[in-house]
Formats: C-alpha cells, sequence, structure tokens
C-alpha cells in the first residue's frame, strides 16, 4: 500500500491482485469524516505499477474536485 496526502484528504493506494493482473484501488479520507473507496473505473493493469499509477491518478483528480 501506499499513501498520499492531497489537500485536506489523505490517500491510499493498494494494486490489488485480480488473477495475472492487478486492479488500482483508491481509498480517500478526508481530515474529519468517513472514508471514501473510490469506485473501480478501470481494467485491470498488467503490472503492479501501472496499476498503482492509475490509482494516484484517480485519487488526485477526486481530491482536487472535493
Amino acid at each position: 500500500m501506499w499513501t498520499f496526502d492531497a489537500g485536506r484528504w489523505h490517500c491510499e493506494l493498494e494494486a490489488r491482485p485480480a488473477g495475472d493482473f492487478f486492479q488500482p484501488v483508491a481509498t480517500c479520507r478526508p481530515a474529519q469524516g468517513d472514508a471514501v473507496q473510490l469506485p473501480l473505473d478501470t481494467e485491470p493493469y498488467a503490472t503492479r505499477a501501472e496499476a498503482l499509477r492509475h490509482a494516484q491518478q484517480q485519487a488526485m483528480r477526486y481530491a482536487s474536485r472535493h
């Protein structure tokens, strides 16, 4: 798991195994309030690095809009 802070959001990123692939998963938690698991919005990636990169981009977009 990889974490980063974006504004008032703390985000946790994962690349969950999905068969021979990796599903990007992003969960963001505001400074106060409940965590939000972002929707799975893509097919699994061939590598863990690609999945983590997608999860990071998704989390950054979410944090900038909320």
